[in-house]
């Protein structure tokens, strides 16, 4: 029999099991859903699988596909644990990823319009709209829907897509968008909960996906308008793919014989997400984890490049967030420190709040979290939080890198790729030249050099935008701790490297400082052996003592 197709990138439920797709079972979470609160909000990061799962909700639950059931769920757990409400509603389900951000006022006018529209010739309802303003058409067909007691669930996947691209784009226009009384979108959401209180309220049920609850929290005054089911521990594995799912990936499509490789990549590179602090175990993000498995059973072999390019987000141009009257704020620390490995927490998930205090400490690490920049690594009273993995820790460097030149920090970070490749193939240190001259002639970095640990986040996130190597930091060795660790990423590339970073203050006695920088240094290194740890190619790795002198490498030699 013809082995499934992967269905990588595919949100339609029909389309993937009917056309011989793979898919990985969620429907036990049906009746779960089913017996929660009416009205249902759920975030998380792009690329985990919400569309898909709107999709799931709505065949099993428009009343158009009820003839089409066994064809579609045969095989499923929902198939045989069929819940009272199947096959009961009228679907209004939107997407809001379809609206035009360069003209959003209009695109969206036009697309709940259409959407009505739509609605009511797939349902046959003959509603009389005299009007042409989409919020006058909702409550037209709010009213008919009570009036005939017909059952309306209203689903909207990525509620917050534009609205997230005006905020990067402008904050100006981001005020308008959920502050204005005439702003199409506030009165949306005002509709909606009206449409959801009083007695025989039109809309039964609603299930709401997005990324961040920050436009929900200011157009509404909080996520009031619906239950936050994100951070609840039954629904961590609503979305992505479990440990055990991925076995079962494995062993469908024959993977055995690379079954360690699968799982380091996975866990190395897709994988580590948490979305409650009880749970022992972490997911995998499905598309990513799904690019890879795809190329490996069509091709054979790893992607050349193992980001899909379709992770890629404009985050990065949430500058204002990492910057303060010109210079670098403790959020910028703080993400510094996170791709350093080095322990940051906090109290709790904040899940109500304002895009206009994102800046805050809290609210910017739990806005980190809902984008999937942070995951939670582990709880002892508080939260620690963690970047989850190489994919993201790659992301989070071209998001300080965009930071630093946004005070004036020019370097060509791929003039220092060419460097490390080199270094990859001929042991060579022009990169670490290079970057040492780039900050010793720009001065608008220099004050920030204030100690190691700047230093090493610095280096850190540079390097993790060279494509040869996934960088790893603190990692046990012979007994202690290497600072950096440039571990091969392809088979073809003959050097790794591990990276002592030493840190002396620009005092006037400092040479002698030096000395024992250099000697402490060197002893470090020499006690390192990679072949005892874990998850290392077996490689020659080159040992490389660095020596910074405030902002000035003072030192720099293979050991």
């Amino acid at each position: 029999m013809k082995k499934k197709k992967i269905p990588y990138g595919l949100t339609d439920f029909i389309r993937i099991q009917t056309e011989n797709y793979y898919y990985i079972d969620k429907t036990r979470f049906i009746p779960e859903i089913e017996e929660d609160d009416n009205f249902l909000f759920l975030l998380r990061p792009r690329r985990f699988g919400k569309s898909l799962w709107l999709s799931v909700l709505e065949c099993y639950y428009d009343l158009n596909y009820e003839s089409i059931f066994d064809k579609v769920f045969k095989g499923t757990y929902i198939y045989n644990h069929r819940t009272r409400l199947k096959n009961r509603f009228y679907i209004l389900k939107l997407d809001f990823s379809a609206i035009d951000v360069t003209d959003y006022e209009n695109s969206f006018r036009n697309y709940l319009k259409n959407k009505i529209k739509d609605f009511c010739l797939r349902y046959k309802l003959h509603i009389d709209f005299d009007c042409s303003n989409p919020i006058d058409m909702l409550n037209i067909l709010f009213d008919y829907m009570k009036r005939n007691n017909l059952f309306l669930y209203i689903m909207i996947d990525e509620y917050d897509n534009f609205v997230n691209k005006v905020l990067i784009e402008s904050l100006s226009e981001y005020k308008k968008i959920i502050s204005t009384k005439e702003g199409i979108y506030k009165q949306f959401f005002t509709t909606l909960k009206s449409g959801t209180t009083g007695s025989n309220a039109p809309i039964k049920k609603m299930f709401i996906t997005g990324v961040s609850p920050l436009a929900l929290y200011d157009v509404t005054s909080g996520s009031n308008i619906g239950s936050n089911i994100s951070l609840k521990e039954r629904y961590n594995d609503i979305l992505g793919i479990t440990p055990e799912e991925l076995e079962l990936l494995i062993e469908y499509y024959g993977l055995k014989g690379k079954r360690e490789k699968i799982l380091n990549r996975a866990d190395e590179w897709y994988g580590n997400y948490r979305f409650n602090k009880e749970k022992e175990y972490t997911i995998y993000n499905t598309d990513m984890l799904m690019y890879y498995i795809k190329h490996l059973i069509n091709e054979g072999r790893e992607p050349d490049e193992l980001v899909d390019v379709n992770v890629r987000t404009d985050y990065s141009k949430l500058r204002y967030l990492l910057i303060t009257s010109s210079k670098l704020n403790g959020n910028f620390e703080e993400l510094n420190n996170l791709i350093q490995d080095k322990p940051v927490t906090i109290g709790t998930i904040v899940q109500d709040f304002s895009a206009f205090e994102v800046a805050d400490r809290d609210n910017f690490l739990s806005f980190m979290f809902s984008l999937g920049f942070v995951t939670i690594e582990k709880y002892r009273t508080a939260l620690r939080l963690s970047i989850p993995n190489q994919t993201i820790k790659r992301l989070m460097g071209e998001f300080l890198y965009k930071g630093l030149k946004s005070v004036d920090f020019n370097f060509y970070i791929h003039k220092f790729n060419e460097y490390m490749l080199d270094f990859a193939y001929e042991k060579r240190l022009e990169a670490f030249y290079y970057l040492a001259e780039e900050i010793k002639k720009n001065s608008s970095i220099r004050d920030y050099f204030t100690g190691e640990g700047f230093l090493k986040g610095f280096m850190v996130s540079t390097l993790v935008l060279c494509p040869y190597y996934e960088v790893l930091t603190e990692q046990e060795v012979t007994k202690g701790y290497v600072d950096i660790v440039l571990n091969p990423i392809r088979e073809e590339v003959p050097y790794g490297g591990i990276i002592e970073l030493k840190y002396i203050p620009r005092k006037r006695k400092w040479k002698e400082l030096l000395g024992k920088a250099v000697e402490e240094g060197k002893r470090q290194l020499r006690k390192y052996n990679p072949l005892e740890a874990k998850h290392l190619l077996d490689k020659e790795f080159i040992k490389v003592l660095i020596v910074y002198r405030g902002w000035e490498m003072v030192y720099c030699e293979k050991i």
